[in-house]
C-alpha cells in the first residue's frame, strides 16, 4: 500500500496536473481564453440560472406525425393509380383509424393495385419490418395500415428535423449561444442565455410553418359549413381572426404548391397599403406549379395556407408566372418577419408545444454565483481549519488534498464542456465536506492502529489498507442516489448530480491515492518513530457508550416520530412547488418587504386566478403562484408575467423581476412520478447492494433506516411549509446516500469485528462496533453540517429548502446509523458464528492483524 515506484508518481501527479489545469480556463475571460490551444479552450458553460436567460421544454404532437404519413400516402397512392395507360378507378378514400381504406372499382385490378401500392412502402430502419401493410379484403377493398416500427421510425427522423429546424430559426434571431438539445423520446430542450422576454422566441418555435396553397371549394354550401360538412374531397379550415365574420372556408384536400418548394422567404410592405407581407420565391418546380395552376384557375380564390389556418383567400386575377408570391395578413412587422424566418429555415415535421418554460434576469443570476462563491470559500475556510485543528500534518494533506479535488472536479466539468447550475454549486459545497470523509476514515484507523500497539509504518499501511474497503463500499452506495438522479431526474437535479457523481469518483483518487502518496513521501524523508496528530479530540479515546442497551427506549421514540411524521405529512400536506403542481411561479424582488396582503390583493386584483404567495429570503423576494392560462396561445404565460410585473411596479415602486418558470400540468404530474420512482429506486438499490455485500439483515436494517430518515424528511417540509420542489427531492436522494455512507461504515466494521471476536456477544459486539467509528460518524457529520451553515447563510434563498433539508437529513441520519440501523440487526436475529463463506473467508487473514487489546 505505501509502495510508490517513481512512474506511479509521475502518474499521479500528471493526472492532478492536467484536470487543475482544464479548470485554468473556467477562471479566465473569454477574450483570453480564445488565444489559447484548442485543447484548452474547453470551460464549464453556466447555466441559466446563473448567467440569466430562457428556458423552453417542447414537446412535439407525435399524433401529428401519424396523421402527416396517412396523408402523404394517400396523394401518393392516388398519383400512382392514376399514372401510366391503364388507370385504376377507386372510390372515397377513408382515413378514419389511422388507416387508408379505398375501394377498387373493378375487381380484375385489384392485383395490379396492390403491385402499384406495395414498392411505395419503405423499411423500417433496421427493424426488417415495412413501414407500411397493404391487404385486400372482401375481395376489392384495399387496407394500407401504418406499423409500429415504420411510425418510430419516422418519429425519430421527424425529432431529428425538429431540432436542426429549431437550431435554424433561433440563429436566425441572431441569439447568442443558444442550446438546442434533445431530451427522452419527444422533447426538446431549448436555452438562450441573455434573452428576457422568451415570448418571440415561443411564438416562433411553436409554429410548425406547414405553408401549402390549395383551391378553395366554391361550390360548398354555407349552411354545411355551418355544421362542420365539406364536400367530397375537400375539408373545412379557419381564418384565425374571423375575418368578416367568416370563421371557416371549404378548400380542395389537393396540396397546389406547398412550402417545401420555396428557395426564399423576407419581410417586405404591400405596394399599395405599405402593410407588412411576406414575399416567397419557389424552386424550379414549385414556379412551374404555380404558374399552371394560376393559369388554369383565372378568376378563382386561392387560398394560401398557414399550419391548417387561412393566411388569405385572394381570387387569382392573372397567371403568376415569374416564381414569386406575396402572403399577406394582418401582419405586424415582427410577425412577419417571424414567419419569413419560419418559411426560410423549413416546415416542422410535427407540431410543437410548450411544456415548461422559466426565465431568469442576470442580476439574479450574479447574486446567485457570488452567494455561492462566497458560501464554497467559506465553507473551504471552515472545514480546512477544523481538519488542521484536529489531525495537524494529516489535515494539512487532506486540505490539499480537498482544495486539488474542486479544481479536478471543474476541470472534468470543462473537459465534458459540461453545464454549472445552481444546485450544482450546492453539489460543490456539499463535495467540500463530504470530501474529507475518506481522510476521516483513514486517520481514525490509522490512530486504533497505532492504540493496538503497530508501528508507525505498520499503522499508515493498515489504515490506509482496512479504510480503502470501507470507502469503495461507501461510495458505491453514493453513487447509485447520485446516478438515480442523472437518470430520472430534470435540470437542477441532473445538474446537481452530475457534480455530485464527479465528485465521487475525484475524491477517492484524492482522498485515498494522492495523500497515501504525500504520507509517503513524509514516511521515507523523515522516518518518524510517532505520529502526532492536532490537539482537538472530538471523541475521547476508549469511548465507550451503551448504544445497545437502550434500543428499545430508542425504537419507541423512534417509531412516535415517524409516526408524527406521517400525520403530518397527511394531514398538512407538503408545499409542493410549481415543479410537481403546474402553474406559473414568479419571483419578484422588493426594495423592502411588502405587506403580503397588499402583494396578494394587487394580483388576485388582475382577474388571473387565486394567487400563492410566500416570502422568500430576507422577506424582499416574494414568490407568486399562479395558475396556468386556460389558452393555447404559446405567448399566454408572458401576458400573465408581463401583467403582474406592471402591477407590481406600478403598486410598489424599487420592485423588479427576477425569475419566473411555467411547467404545464402533464410535466408537473410526469416530476412526481420520476421524483417518487427515483427515491423508491434508491432504497431499493442500495438495500440490495447491502443484501449482497453483507448478509441480509444489513440489507432490511439499512432500508428501515432510509424509510425512516426519508418519511422524517418529509414530515419536517410539512410542518414547515417550506417549498417541496425538485431541488427538495435532490436533496433527500442525497440523504438517502449519505445515511446509507454513514451505515456502511459501521456494517463494515461489524462485520469485520464477527470475524475477530467470534465468541462475543451480538449486544457487545455492535457497541464495541459502534463507538469504534464513533469519531468518523461525528467528525464527518460536523464537517458536512459546517459547508452546509455556509451555504444556509450566504447561499441564497433559492437553495434555503435544500440547504435546511440537508442538514436535517444529516441529523436524522446520524441518529438512525447509531441507534437504529445497528440494534435492529439484532432484532433480525443476526449472530456472531454465522457460516457464511463471506465472514469465515477472513478470519485467518484478520488472525494476524489481532494486537492487544482489551476485549471485555
Amino acid at each position: 500500500m505505501l509502495d510508490f515506484p517513481r512512474w506511479k508518481i509521475w502518474a499521479i501527479c500528471l493526472t492532478l496536473l492536467v484536470g487543475c489545469l482544464y479548470a485554468v480556463p473556467s477562471f479566465l475571460p473569454e477574450k483570453v481564453t480564445d488565444r489559447l490551444p484548442a485543447f484548452m479552450q474547453a470551460k464549464v458553460n453556466l447555466g441559466l440560472d446563473l448567467s440569466g436567460g430562457s428556458y423552453i421544454l417542447l414537446e412535439a404532437e407525435t399524433g401529428d406525425v401519424a396523421k402527416q404519413r396517412i396523408a402523404n400516402m394517400e396523394e401518393q397512392v392516388r398519383t400512382e393509380l392514376r399514372r401510366g395507360e391503364t388507370r385504376i378507378a377507386i372510390g372515397e378514400v377513408s382515413t378514419r383509424d389511422n388507416q387508408l381504406r379505398f375501394m377498387v372499382r373493378d375487381p380484375s385490378q385489384v392485383d395490379a393495385a396492390v403491385e402499384r401500392i406495395r414498392p411505395l412502402t419503405q423499411g423500417a430502419g433496421m427493424t426488417g419490418q415495412r413501414d407500411f401493410n397493404v391487404e385486400v379484403r372482401d375481395g376489392n377493398t384495399i387496407v394500407v395500415t401504418p406499423t409500429d416500427a415504420g411510425l418510430a421510425n419516422a418519429t425519430e427522423q421527424a425529432m431529428q428535423v425538429a431540432i436542426e429546424v429549431i437550431r435554424k430559426r433561433i440563429d436566425e434571431m441572431g441569439t447568442r449561444e443558444p442550446t438546442v438539445i434533445r431530451e427522452g423520446a419527444n422533447r426538446i430542450v431549448v436555452q438562450v442565455p441573455g434573452l428576457q422576454n422568451p415570448t418571440e422566441l415561443k411564438n416562433l418555435l411553436g409554429q410548425t410553418a406547414k405553408l401549402e396553397f390549395k383551391l378553395v371549394d366554391t361550390s360548398a354550401n354555407p349552411a354545411d359549413l355551418a355544421r362542420n360538412i365539406a364536400p367530397i374531397g375537400s375539408e373545412i379550415v379557419p381564418y384565425p381572426d374571423n375575418p368578416a365574420g367568416v370563421p371557416v372556408i371549404a378548400v380542395k384536400r389537393q396540396v397546389m404548391v406547398s412550402g417545401d418548394e420555396l428557395i426564399d422567404a423576407t419581410q417586405g410592405y404591400d405596394q399599395q397599403s405599405n402593410a407588412p407581407v411576406v414575399n416567397i420565391r419557389f424552386n424550379g418546380s414549385g414556379a412551374n406549379k404555380f404558374a399552371r395552376t394560376t393559369q388554369q384557375n383565372v378568376n378563382k380564390p386561392f387560398a394560401m395556407l398557414l399550419d391548417g389556418k387561412v393566411l388569405s383567400a385572394p381570387n387569382i386575377n392573372e397567371p403568376i408566372l415569374g416564381g414569386s408570391a406575396q402572403i399577406s395578413g394582418n401582419f405586424t412587422v415582427e410577425s412577419a418577419n417571424q414567419l419569413a424566418i419560419a418559411l426560410r429555415s423549413g416546415k416542422l415535421p410535427v407540431a410543437l408545444k410548450v411544456v415548461q418554460e422559466s426565465t431568469v434576469s442576470p442580476e439574479l443570476g450574479a447574486d446567485s454565483i457570488k452567494a455561492g462563491v462566497t458560501a464554497s470559500i467559506l465553507a473551504v475556510v471552515l472545514v480546512a481549519a477544523f481538519m488542521f485543528v484536529v489531525y495537524g500534518r494529516w489535515g494539512v494533506y487532506a486540505n490539499i488534498a480537498v482544495t486539488i479535488n474542486v479544481l479536478v472536479i471543474l476541470g472534468v466539468m470543462g473537459l465534458l464542456n459540461a453545464t454549472l447550475t445552481l444546485p450544482g454549486i450546492a453539489g460543490f459545497v456539499l463535495t467540500i465536506g463530504t470530501a474529507v470523509d475518506a481522510n476521516v476514515l483513514i486517520y481514525e484507523r490509522i490512530r486504533e492502529e497505532l492504540r493496538r500497539g503497530r508501528g508507525v509504518v505498520q499503522a499508515i499501511e493498515f489504515g490506509y489498507k482496512e479504510a480503502s474497503r470501507t470507502i469503495f463500499e461507501a461510495n458505491v452506495t453514493h453513487a447509485i442516489a447520485g446516478g438515480i438522479m442523472l437518470v430520472l431526474g430534470s435540470g437542477p437535479v441532473k445538474g446537481f448530480a452530475i457534480v455530485l457523481l464527479i465528485g465521487i469518483a475525484t475524491s477517492v483518487f484524492t482522498a485515498v491515492t494522492f495523500t497515501r502518496l504525500l504520507a509517503t513521501t513524509w514516511l521515507r524523508r523523515k522516518r518518524p518513530t510517532q505520529i502526532k496528530m492536532g490537539p482537538l479530540r472530538v471523541v475521547p479515546d476508549n469511548t465507550n457508550i451503551g448504544f445497545v442497551r437502550v434500543r428499545h427506549i430508542a425504537f419507541i421514540i423512534t417509531a412516535l416520530l415517524t409516526v408524527a411524521a406521517v400525520t403530518v405529512t397527511y394531514t398538512r400536506g407538503l408545499n409542493l412547488g410549481v415543479d410537481f403542481v403546474g402553474g406559473v411561479s414568479i419571483e419578484e424582488k422588493f426594495a423592502t418587504p411588502p405587506p403580503l396582503d397588499q402583494v396578494r390583493s394587487t394580483v388576485n386584483g388582475l382577474g388571473l386566478g387565486e394567487a400563492t404567495l410566500q416570502q422568500l429570503g430576507g422577506q424582499n423576494t416574494v414568490s407568486i403562484r399562479l395558475p396556468l392560462p386556460d389558452s393555447s396561445d404559446p405567448a399566454a404565460t408572458n401576458v400573465v408575467v408581463e401583467k403582474v410585473k406592471a402591477a407590481l411596479a406600478k403598486e410598489f415602486p424599487g420592485a423588479t423581476f427576477s425569475t419566473y418558470s411555467t411547467v404545464s400540468g402533464k410535466v408537473s404530474g410526469e416530476l412526481i412520478q420520476n421524483g417518487v420512482l427515483a427515491v423508491v429506486l434508491a432504497i431499493i438499490g442500495i438495500a440490495i447492494f447491502s443484501w449482497f455485500r453483507y448478509e441480509w439483515q444489513f440489507g432490511v436494517s439499512t432500508a428501515v433506516a432510509i424509510v425512516h430518515d426519508v418519511l422524517m424528511t418529509m414530515g419536517f417540509f410539512a410542518l414547515t411549509q417550506l417549498v417541496f420542489d425538485l431541488n427538495i427531492v435532490a436533496a433527500v436522494l442525497t440523504i438517502i446516500g449519505y445515511s446509507i455512507n454513514d451505515k456502511m461504515v459501521i456494517d463494515d466494521r461489524i462485520r469485520e469485528n464477527m470475524r475477530k471476536y467470534r465468541k462475543m456477544g451480538m449486544k457487545e459486539l455492535i457497541d464495541l462496533s459502534v463507538n469504534e467509528t464513533l469519531p468518523r460518524t461525528i467528525m464527518t457529520s460536523f464537517t458536512i453540517m459546517l459547508a452546509l451553515g455556509a451555504l444556509l447563510i450566504f447561499g441564497g434563498h433559492v437553495l434555503r429548502g435544500f440547504t435546511a433539508a440537508m442538514m436535517l437529513g444529516i441529523v436524522v441520519g446520524t441518529y438512525s446509523s447509531v441507534y437504529v440501523s445497528s440494534s435492529l440487526l439484532i432484532t433480525l436475529g443476526l449472530k456472531p458464528n454465522l457460516t457464511d463463506k463471506k465472514v469465515t473467508k477472513g478470519i485467518a487473514a484478520n488472525a494476524e492483524r489481532v494486537g492487544p487489546r482489551n476485549e471485555g
